[in-house]
């Protein structure tokens, strides 16, 4: 399962989630200038099949816009640290399965 990590999320979360999410990515990493912006994190997400993980309204807009893919899963997680949002999406990884395996299904929020 590739998810793709916005910047509003701590790059530490994708170690943390590796046995469960292996192909993760965190936006810091792919190949465009730092900071990515939210368009880049969108292309780039589309073109190599990822599913963008955020805490940001800005890409709800952008698939509103533009469609899917990229799928968005929007995190409503206020005031969680980074190990707990980790084991919320763990806890979770069955349900992000299933949203990224149903080609009807654009955004997915988790609380």
């Amino acid at each position: 399962m590739k998810l793709l990590l916005d910047a509003n999320i701590s790059w530490r979360i994708v170690k943390l989630i590796g046995n469960d999410f292996s192909d993760s990515l965190h936006s810091n990493v792919i190949p465009v200038n730092q900071p990515a912006k939210d368009i880049e994190i969108w292309q780039f997400a589309k073109q190599n099949n990822f599913t963008i993980l955020t805490h940001d309204d800005d890409f709800e807009k952008l698939l509103l816009l533009k469609g899917a893919p990229p799928k968005v899963i929007i995190l409503k997680t206020f005031n969680k640290n980074t190990k707990q949002i980790a084991e919320l999406l763990i806890s979770k990884k069955e349900i992000i399965e299933s949203f990224i395996s149903n080609n009807d299904l654009m955004i997915l929020e988790i609380y």
